[in-house]
């Protein structure tokens, strides 16, 4: 899991190198219009992405404990222990 969100980080942190590297030139400071949709889309997909991959995957815990495999001995007039077996729930 820390793979793949390290990969994910490293992608966005070179993208968004790339993308404050680019300065707009002065013909075209006029279009601000096309640059604000472009970075609001490249930060909802940079968001999606991270989210997606640091969510933590929910695992119920696993209980398991040894129980004792007994048996009715006749020489011992009682119920002896042969075994155990685990048991999880």
């Amino acid at each position: 899991m820390f793979r793949k969100f390290a990969i994910a980080a490293v992608t966005v942190a070179t993208v968004a190198t790339a993308a404050v590297s680019m300065t707009p030139s002065e013909a075209h400071a006029k279009n601000r219009a096309g640059a604000v949709a472009a970075g609001a889309i490249f930060g909802l997909a940079a968001g999606a992405i991270i989210a997606s991959q640091a969510r933590p995957r929910y695992q119920p815990p696993v209980r398991c404990s040894y129980r004792p495999i007994t048996r009715w001995d006749a020489y011992y007039g009682r119920y002896v222990v042969v075994g155990h077996r685990q048991v999880c729930y």
